[in-house]
């Protein structure tokens, strides 16, 4: 299944800066306002969400938000997806 790019999880929070340094691109992050929870069976996950722009080449798989209906994503990526959606503005 894919998923967005993500640090490693952990009890601690990362912070933003800690977060950006093991970003996938070296680009001008912003973090979105709020944070998406979930919940699995043993615990509760909060995230919050950076979002940036680059038109470096950057491994992995990449799509568009209106190709993301060809893929498969976990409940919590849809959510995540969903919830960056809802709050990007609208180009």
């Amino acid at each position: 299944m894919i998923e967005l790019p993500s640090t490693p999880w952990r009890a601690a929070p990362w912070s933003e800066s800690e977060a950006i340094a093991a970003a996938p691109a070296r680009t001008a992050w912003t973090a979105l306002p709020g944070t998406v929870q979930h919940g699995f069976t043993h615990f509760r996950l909060e995230m919050t969400l950076l979002a940036g722009t680059t038109a470096e080449p950057i491994d992995g798989i990449w799509a568009t938000p209106g190709d993301f209906k060809d893929y498969a994503l976990p409940t919590l990526t849809k959510k995540l997806v969903n919830y960056a959606l809802s709050v990007l503005p609208k180009s």
